[in-house]
């Protein structure tokens, strides 16, 4: 039998014990079926996938609004409306 140590955040692993504790299961068991999963799946056993909040449109409207509060530009409103792209 083996034994895996895993570092993590306080807060997170309060709240994963809360949920496994939820379904009956201690954290412990909840990672031991997520590795079964995983491997039975040969893959992760859920799709990861991107917020949209970090597109590649996001990070460049974002990277233009910083210049500009870097040279003291200061505008309120979304980004397509300071670069003049609203209807």
């Amino acid at each position: 039998m083996a034994t895996l140590q895993i570092r993590l955040d306080d807060s997170l692993q309060r709240r994963a014990k809360e949920v496994a504790s939820g379904m009956g299961l201690d954290l412990s068991t909840a990672v031991r079926l997520f590795l079964v999963r995983m491997v039975a799946e040969n893959g992760l056993p859920f799709q990861p996938h991107a917020h949209p909040f970090y597109r590649s449109a996001r990070r460049a409207d974002l990277k233009r609004s910083l210049a500009r509060l870097r040279g003291g530009r200061t505008e309120s409103g979304s980004p397509d409306e300071a670069e003049g792209k609203t209807e």
